[in-house]
């Protein structure tokens, strides 16, 4: 019966004690013993070890064909992605250097990893060995057990990174500023703390702060805090830390608390701040009368008319169609009876739909206010690269310090993202191409080993058209 399942030549490597099984279309050969099953009365046969694959040419063992994989490096590696981020990512680089010397490539070379494949750390030597970054970088430890000393190494020397950081705060005029949650799996953690986020998850995790440039439309500085800590009472340190000086803050609702606002006036920071639509502060008179007379006037905003008035160094704005949108939503959740949804309190939140109110120090007027604070998309889009594109919404790492070097490698990523972002919008080719879709192109260009020199593979025309377009050379 076994004769008729297998090939001779798989059959001829069978030997007492062991045992033949094939999975897909492959043969492997496997060490086994026999047990005394009592309730069966027979005896069954239990598997020991993996002795290793069989082919026409032979058997060849584990041990061997791992010492042929180490021997002979891949002759075919991903070129353009790792080409592009070397070239797009220089200045990065020349940062790193400046502050972590040795470990500057390991760094740089782990995060371009990490944007280009989106794999877990214990992937990233897998996937060097496969990449043009290998011959860039040269014998890089990217082993799992190295990686992970690596990040403790990394995320001890907080100092650095923060000096680091401070570099590309240089001629920055407006910071925008916001947190997110990131889930942590780890029962070691300091900063892991049952928390609650706007997904309405109580896992625990950890808070990340991110200061964002608007001149430079990429992230600038990072901070993580215990997940139990609120983002008002993280934004002192921040401050202190990034160095921010003769800025202008634009943050979201959660750090307008009155100790921020004394924090931001004693810093001698301008800012633009909004309230909580139940603060004390926020006067909704004008809202309420439905008279647009008693506005100051109105602008258009991505084709939609915002109202506003202003008074007591805050600006007031009503978008009609948002308050549309806003009254519908909640209607809906009454139907749907969720709790506290209830026609009484869409009563008493009626004249609170579709507005906002800014609080700022600024000399600007009401419009400009308006659409400084609308560029708070940037750093909610900062946020959707980090968890969606490159799949980092949650870590299982197990140390403060390794949580600290996994999110300055996550950062030095994300610099690298906004690179090839920034490149899209300044050739106008967002609408047609996302930055997923550019590093998909890129990962298709690889490099060949033919003869002892590499040489570059075929390029698709739909590829070449896209590098045209972006005044990139792939050579």
């Amino acid at each position: 019966e076994v004769r008729n399942m297998y090939p001779d030549w798989v059959l001829k490597e069978k030997r007492p004690g062991t045992n033949i099984s094939k999975i897909g279309n492959n043969y492997y050969l496997y060490e086994v013993t026999s047990q005394w099953d009592k309730e069966k009365k027979r005896a069954k046969k239990i598997t020991k070890s993996y002795i290793g694959r069989i082919t026409e040419s032979g058997l060849i063992p584990k041990a061997e064909r791992m010492t042929r994989i180490d021997a002979d490096p891949p002759l075919v590696l991903h070129y353009g992605g790792a080409l592009l981020a070397s070239q797009v990512g220089a200045e990065i680089l020349e940062k790193l250097r400046e502050h972590f010397g040795p470990s500057s490539e390991t760094i740089f070379t782990a995060a371009a990893l990490r944007l280009l494949h989106s794999h877990p750390f214990k992937r990233l030597e897998a996937e060097y060995s496969h990449s043009y970054l290998s011959v860039l970088f040269s014998g890089l430890k990217m082993g799992g057990k190295s990686m992970s000393s690596f990040l403790q190494r990394l995320g001890d020397d907080r100092p650095a990174i923060a000096e680091f950081m401070k570099a590309f705060m240089s001629g920055t005029e407006h910071i925008l500023f916001d947190g997110t949650s990131i889930i942590s799996k780890s029962e070691k953690m300091e900063h892991n703390r049952v928390g609650y986020n706007a997904h309405r998850q109580y896992d625990p995790q950890v808070n990340l702060l991110y200061a964002f440039s608007v001149e430079s439309n990429q992230p600038a500085y990072y901070r993580i805090v215990a997940g139990n800590v609120r983002d008002v009472t993280a934004f002192k340190l921040c401050i202190e830390e990034s160095g921010i000086k003769d800025m202008t803050i634009v943050a979201d609702k959660g750090f307008g608390s009155k100790e921020n606002f004394e924090l931001l006036e004693s810093a001698g920071l301008r800012y633009i701040v909004p309230l909580r639509r139940n603060s004390e502060a926020y006067s909704h008179t004008r809202f309420e009368s439905g008279n647009k007379a008693d506005f100051d006037g109105h602008f258009m905003f991505n084709t939609r008319p915002i109202w506003y008035y202003s008074g007591d160094g805050i600006c007031y704005f009503l978008d009609s169609e948002l308050r549309a949108q806003e009254e519908k939503d909640y209607c809906l959740r009454i139907e749907k009876k969720i709790e506290n949804y209830t026609d009484s309190s869409l009563l008493d939140k009626q004249f609170k739909f579709g507005t906002i109110a800014l609080k700022t120090n600024l000399n600007l007027s009401p419009q400009e206010v308006y659409c400084l604070y609308k560029q708070r998309t940037n750093i909610e889009q900062t946020f959707d690269f980090l968890k969606n594109l490159m799949d980092q919404d949650k870590s299982y790492l197990q140390s403060q310090a390794a949580m600290e070097g996994w999110a300055f490698i996550n950062h030095i990523s994300l610099l690298l993202c906004y690179k090839l972002y920034n490149l899209l919008r300044d050739k106008k080719l967002l609408s047609r191409f996302s930055i997923a879709d550019l590093i998909s192109h890129l990962n298709y260009i690889h490099k060949i080993k033919i003869s002892d020199t590499w040489q570059t593979s075929e390029i698709s025309k739909k590829s070449l058209a896209l590098l045209t377009e972006l005044g990139i050379t792939i050579t």
